[in-house]
C-alpha cells in the first residue's frame, strides 16, 4: 500500500486532486475530502478569500500499473489451481477476482481531467455553464484520462519504406475510463458563481471524477500500424481502460485549490 501511495505522489503525470492530499497520503475516501472542502466551495461561490493550495490525488498511470500487477498475480496458477486442473475440476476464480486491498484500490478514487474548453461564464446572471466532452479521438465512447506520445513523426520528412529505419517510430499510451453507466462522456451542469470568484479562477478549470473500480477493473490492448505513404511512421498504441462506477463529478480550479461545484453530471 505504501508503494502505491509513493507512486501516486511522485508520478510526473499526476493531475489529480490535491486538496485530497489525505486521500493520497492516508487513503481517506472522497466523502471525507468533500466534507473537508465544503467550506471552500461556499467561499469560491461568494468570492471571498480563496484557498491557494493545489489539488493532488490519484495518478491513472499508477492505478493502471497496480491493476496490471494484480492481474498477473491473479492469473498465476496456485497449487490448488494446478490440482483442480489435473482432476478436471473447474476453478471458480477468474481474472476479475482481484484483491484490490493489496494495492489500496478498494476505495474511492479521484481522477482530474483538465477542461480547456466548454466552460462559459455569463456575468449578467453570475452563472457558469459547463459542457465538456471528455472523450478522445481514438475511442469516443470512453473518457480519456491521459495520452502520451513518445518518438518522432515522419509525415513530410520521410517516405514509408524508410520510416522505421530512419527512426520514425512512435509509442502512444492511452489510459481511458469506462463507466458502468455506458458510453456517456459529456460533463454538464450550471454553477452559480460571483464575478470575483470567476476572476480568481483565472480560466484554470478541471473536471474531477470520483469513482470506484468495478469488474473487469482493467482491460489492456496493443495495436501496431506499419508506415504508409500518408502516415510514414511506425506506430504502436497501448490502450488501457479502467472500469469504474462514477459516484460524483466536481468542477475545480486545480492550481488555486478551489472547488466550484460538486453537482455536475454525465450525458452522451
Amino acid at each position: 500500500m505504501s508503494d502505491l501511495k509513493s507512486m501516486l505522489l511522485h508520478s510526473s503525470a499526476a493531475f489529480t486532486l490535491v486538496c485530497m492530499s489525505s486521500l493520497a497520503h492516508a487513503g481517506t475516501s472522497a466523502d471525507a475530502a468533500m466534507a473537508t472542502h465544503a467550506g471552500e466551495a461556499d467561499i469560491s461561490a461568494s468570492g471571498s478569500a480563496l484557498s491557494t493550495r493545489p489539488f493532488v490525488g490519484d495518478d491513472p498511470v499508477a492505478v493502471r500499473d497496480a491493476l496490471a500487477k494484480l492481474s498477473i498475480h491473479a492469473n498465476s496458477p496456485s497449487l490448488s489451481d494446478r490440482v483442480r486442473n489435473l482432476i478436471h475440476v473447474p476453478a471458480h476464480k477468474t481474472p476479475h477476482d482481484l484483491d484490490l486491498a493489496k494495492a489500496h484500490l478498494d476505495r474511492e478514487l479521484a481522477f482530474v481531467v483538465p477542461a480547456s474548453y466548454g466552460i462559459l461564464y455569463r456575468s449578467t446572471t453570475h452563472q457558469l455553464t459547463v459542457n465538456v466532452d471528455l472523450s478522445g479521438d481514438n475511442d469516443p465512447g470512453v473518457i480519456l484520462l491521459r495520452k502520451t506520445i513518445t518518438g518522432p513523426r515522419g509525415r513530410g520528412l520521410v517516405v514509408a519504406p524508410e520510416a522505421k529505419a530512419k527512426g520514425y517510430i512512435q509509442h502512444i499510451d492511452l489510459i481511458e475510463l469506462k463507466s458502468g453507466g455506458g458510453s456517456r462522456t459529456s460533463v454538464n451542469g450550471r454553477v452559480p458563481l460571483s464575478q470575483a470568484a470567476f476572476s480568481e479562477a483565472n480560466g484554470d478549470y478541471a473536471i474531477v471524477l470520483i469513482c470506484s473500480l468495478a469488474p473487469p477493473y482493467l482491460t489492456d490492448r496493443s495495436d501496431h500500424t506499419d508506415p504508409t505513404n500518408e502516415e510514414p511512421t511506425d506506430i504502436t498504441t497501448r490502450t488501457s481502460t479502467l472500469h469504474a462506477n462514477i459516484q460524483a463529478i466536481w468542477l475545480v480550479s486545480p492550481q488555486r485549490g478551489i472547488v466550484l461545484s460538486k453537482k455536475l453530471h454525465l450525458s452522451k
